[in-house]
């Protein structure tokens, strides 16, 4: 049973990570729990940065996202697996929608799942990068 639930989770990952830069919100909230948390490292001049919780709140964080950077590329690499904890390394590359400024960061992100859902996102990037971006 462990390893059929490390790779639903697995999946379940990947499908969010293709979904993302397609812009196809459905798939993403097919595979967030009703009580997801998305919690992105950064400061408040970073328009996406915070911790919001509840399908609500993912919801203005997709909007806030999608309103600012179009996501180019999310490409993970690495995936390690215990039980509902999921650890993912890769790279994403994104572009400003306000100045056109393209820039890629390698990200870890570290995701706690229940019933194969997405219930805790915790998203490690280049957050100074993307500080630098926004102040542009």
């Amino acid at each position: 049973m462990t390893s059929q639930l490390v790779s639903r989770n697995i999946e379940a990952t990947k499908a969010i990570y293709a979904a993302v830069p397609a812009g196809d919100v459905d798939t993403v909230l097919q595979h967030l729990d009703p009580e997801v948390r998305i919690t992105y490292y950064g400061t408040e001049r970073i328009p996406y940065a915070g911790d919001y919780r509840g399908i609500d709140q993912a919801l203005q964080f997709l909007a806030t996202v999608g309103q600012t950077v179009e996501v180019l590329e999310m490409e993970p690499w690495k995936f390690i697996a215990q039980g509902d904890d999921l650890a993912t390394w890769g790279r994403q590359k994104f572009r400003r929608l306000a100045t056109g400024h393209e820039w890629e960061s390698e990200f870890a992100h570290i995701i706690s799942l229940r019933d194969g859902r997405w219930l805790h996102f915790r998203d490690f990037a280049n957050s100074a990068l993307a500080l630098e971006v926004f102040n542009r």
